[in-house]
């Protein structure tokens, strides 16, 4: 196999263990009453305490290669080489949820799912984006609501950033230039701009993302009153950003 160098996978980091100690296993334990659960011979016991049975869904993806396998065979000692294709070849990525209680994610009758294919690359699909993910969600949740509604639900994912991501509009200080830009400039969140009809990214010929301005959200005065980042409607300066300084004022 070839080396691919020191794999760190954080697991036992300050954060992570205390996230898992006070926040996950607090959490899993409570959730756990509510849950099936099976011996070594697979005899289900169904939890009969109050409250609906708890189904957990769990997300994953994968990527498949077609040049991903290992060759193993005998050859004559003067049989010529035979050149194959180089690289791992064309990529298929399936996302899907599975549960202990139904096995994937499924309507009954087969003919409904919130499985994903993607090709993934540049000229392919694209990229599982973070929009894909919530997509992908909300077909999921339609089918347990309206099928499954007997239980309850919960859906775990793992700590990837596509899942973590924020709205692209969330209120960020570490974004926010400092001074009210000049003159015939503006200030806005650098996204990359998709197209209205596919919802994917829009690349340049250079294979880059375009990108698009848009404005940071509105916060909150102590008041509960929304507080915008941008000069208001019939300022002589209308949909510019204040600035920092001005903000914090």
């Amino acid at each position: 196999m070839t080396p691919k160098g020191q794999y760190a996978d954080g697991h036992e980091q300050e954060d992570v263990v205390f996230y898992r100690e006070n926040v996950f296993l607090p959490q899993w334990h409570l959730i756990q009453e509510r849950m099936a659960t099976w011996d070594e011979k697979l005899v289900e016991s169904v939890p009969s305490g109050s409250g609906r049975r708890v189904i957990t869904w769990f997300h994953d993806k994968s990527i498949f290669y077609a040049h991903d396998r290992c060759k193993k065979g005998w050859y004559h000692k003067d049989a010529t080489a035979k050149p194959y294709a180089k690289g791992e070849g064309s990529s298929l990525m399936v996302a899907d949820f599975v549960s202990a209680d139904f096995g994937w994610l499924r309507s009954p009758d087969g003919k409904r799912s919130a499985r994903r294919l993607f090709k993934p690359g540049k000229n392919c699909d694209g990229y599982f984006t973070n929009q894909d993910i919530q997509e992908q969600a909300q077909d999921a949740m339609d089918i347990v609501l309206e099928l499954y509604v007997e239980f309850g639900h919960i859906f775990v994912y793992d700590n990837a950033t596509t899942h973590l991501k924020r709205a692209e509009d969330t209120l960020s200080a570490r974004r926010m230039p400092k001074n009210i830009p000049k003159e015939g400039t503006n200030w806005g969140i650098e996204v990359t701009k998709h197209d209205p009809m596919t919802g994917k990214p829009i690349c340049k010929p250079d294979s880059s993302s375009e990108k698009i301005k848009i404005c940071m959200k509105d916060g909150q005065l102590p008041s509960g009153e929304p507080q915008s980042f941008y000069f208001y409607e019939g300022h002589p300066r209308a949909g510019v950003f204040k600035g920092m300084a001005l903000i914090l004022d």
